[in-house]
């Protein structure tokens, strides 16, 4: 897919970051007033800008779809706090944020910046000297405190093995996969990356669905990714219910039916989950193993990917 990049959306993105972050947020909770007036002057600036970039994409006839992965998440975010809701529950987070960071930077003299941003990762943490920053999932925007609490033990201490539980045990809530779910697709008509040049997913959904689900299963969103290694041909992302499967197997040598096995055992990530074991997650259990041997030709499939896969390790 051809993608495009309006110009300045990630500069503007980071003008407005730079209007809410931590320290203009306390600066602003000193009075109502001036509160009310940093909450109305940005608000304002997204909805206008959101408002430009549609009308940009309109008369170019595309969509978010259409854009480089950066342009989009901007957008994307952007437009997400366009809703006056999403809004104040952003500019709350970081109320909440900035009380439990100043007894945090007490304890341990750090300076910490934290912001909340569409992004792939869960949090990213950069330190340069005293000074911390992170960058945590926007889906923490309505956690609870005891959350945001875990995201600032973890921007000082990223060892803290009982923050990081926390974080991901709170990812497999419904309100963290609802918003992530919801940015990550903000603007993209249904099936914008299912379509291959030779195989279509949505055809191979339909046909697993119906073969191996009693075509009960809902379906997740499914597209085509060239980032996959060459030994990963699908991957489940269950915060956004999403099946990955490798570009590498949309081709016209590739059966159907191996692009079918993946989507098949990506599937059984998204109905089986992972099992937990103390403090470790097991994804290919033996209730895994077992289903995944019921697909029709299992080993003729296995067989056919071990091969495209050693031709694209020595490619």
């Amino acid at each position: 897919m051809t993608t495009h990049s309006l110009s300045k959306i990630i500069s503007k993105v980071t003008a407005i970051q730079s209007q809410i972050s931590l320290g203009e947020i306390r600066r602003a909770s000193r009075s109502a007033s001036a509160f009310t007036e940093l909450q109305e002057r940005v608000f304002q600036q997204i909805t206008t800008l959101v408002e430009g970039i549609e009308q940009s994409l309109l008369a170019r006839g595309l969509t978010a779809a259409d854009l480089a992965i950066r342009s989009r998440r901007g957008y994307q975010w952007l437009k997400f706090l366009s809703n006056p809701d999403s809004f104040l529950s952003h500019l709350d987070a970081l109320q909440r944020i900035n009380l439990f960071l100043d007894g945090n930077q007490r304890k341990t003299g750090q300076n910490c910046s934290v912001a909340l941003y569409h992004q792939s990762s869960l949090y990213k943490v950069r330190q340069q000297d005293s000074r911390i920053g992170m960058i945590a999932q926007e889906s923490f925007l309505a956690a609870p405190d005891r959350i945001l609490k875990a995201l600032l033990d973890v921007a000082l201490d990223p060892t803290c093995g009982d923050a990081r539980t926390t974080l991901r045990d709170y990812t497999f809530s419904e309100e963290y996969q609802k918003v992530r779910e919801s940015l990550e697709y903000l603007g993209i008509p249904a099936g914008s990356f299912s379509a291959g040049q030779v195989h279509h997913l949505d055809q191979s959904f339909q046909r697993v669905n119906q073969g191996y689900f009693q075509g009960k299963l809902a379906q997740p969103h499914l597209i085509w990714n060239n980032r996959l290694t060459h030994r990963k041909f699908g991957h489940y992302q269950w915060d956004i219910d999403t099946v990955m499967v490798s570009s590498s197997l949309d081709q016209e040598r590739v059966p159907a039916m191996v692009v079918d096995f993946v989507i098949y055992h990506e599937l059984l990530h998204k109905t089986i989950g992972a099992k937990r074991a103390n403090q470790n997650w097991i994804v290919h259990s033996r209730e895994f193993r077992e289903a995944e041997n019921q697909f029709l030709g299992v080993e003729k499939a296995r067989q056919l990917l071990n091969r495209i896969a050693g031709k694209r390790s020595r490619s």
